[in-house]
């Protein structure tokens, strides 16, 4: 069994992986963690949580596999699996991480019928108003 490191969090990051509310809003800088903390809590969640379905959005798929596949295939040493067909990590107790992306409102016919328990939104001022929303309505843990 692989010891998983995740780092340790910046006074923001440390606010935001304990809060217990419906949304979170973290801005800031380019550089100020966004996308580490949405994957730290990810991997948090997926481990508390038995079956727990995770989904993190970005704008291209190029900048999921940068911002989030290769550190986190790094930061899971193993203990999920990427499975790069469907894009999601599953781990051993049935909980996912699944990797999405919304370009134009084409790609939102890939979140027909998806439901998600927790969804993160990294970059959500690249998407419009109705790209969040019609995101937003998959979340349904």
């Amino acid at each position: 069994m692989h010891k998983l490191y995740l780092g340790s969090p910046n006074e923001k990051q440390r606010i935001a992986l304990k809060a217990n509310v419906r949304h979170v809003g973290y801005g800031g800088a380019r550089g100020g963690g966004k996308s580490w903390f949405v994957r730290t809590k990810s991997i948090i969640l997926c481990g508390r949580y038995q079956g727990i379905k995770v989904c993190i959005v970005r704008k291209t798929y190029p900048e999921l596999e940068q911002n989030h596949v290769i550190p986190l295939t790094k930061m899971l040493h193993g203990i999920a699996k990427y499975n790069r067909t469907d894009k999601m990590f599953k781990f051993p107790n049935g909980s996912s991480i699944k990797l999405q992306y919304c370009k134009n409102d084409a790609d939102l016919e890939n979140f027909q019928g998806a439901e998600y328990d927790v969804l993160f939104i990294d970059e959500a001022t690249q998407l419009s108003e109705h790209q969040l929303k019609s995101i937003a309505a998959c979340c349904r843990g």
